[in-house]
């Protein structure tokens, strides 16, 4: 049974970064390294309303420098990373990605709710397709 949970936990989510990689018009690959830094990540702040959670803030490391650390906001309204690609462009960065994957598995580990991107309208596909 425990095993069938797993498979089952596992298609969704391969199915939910599917669906943001399309979202966001990315190759899947990078949201997978957006992946690979919500791993890495440390979670500042979470906005728990005890029924569903409202937004998450994070530390998120650099993938190419090991001594600096973005700071990432995601929520309902928006989302904000410190990173120069955000902060000067505008765009969703692979920092608010892992942002967003962290938000999504705390959700469904504590209410069993995945977050639903199309309620994100913030959420655009970037102009550099990467």
């Amino acid at each position: 049974m425990a095993e069938e949970l797993t498979s089952q936990l596992s298609k969704k989510l391969k199915e939910w970064l599917l669906e943001l990689a399309s979202r966001l018009n990315w190759r899947i690959d990078r949201v997978l390294d957006s992946y690979r830094l919500a791993q890495r990540s440390v979670i500042i702040d979470v906005r728990d309303d005890g029924n569903s959670i409202g937004g998450i803030r994070l530390r998120v490391p650099s993938e190419s420098r090991d001594d600096v650390l973005y700071y990432v906001s995601v929520g309902p309204y928006g989302a904000k990373c410190t990173c120069e690609a955000s902060v000067i462009r505008g765009n969703a960065c692979k920092h608010i990605v892992a942002g967003l994957i962290m938000w999504n598995m705390l959700s469904v580990i504590k209410y069993g709710k995945w977050l639903d991107l199309n309620e994100l309208t913030w959420l655009k596909p970037s102009q550099d397709n990467e």
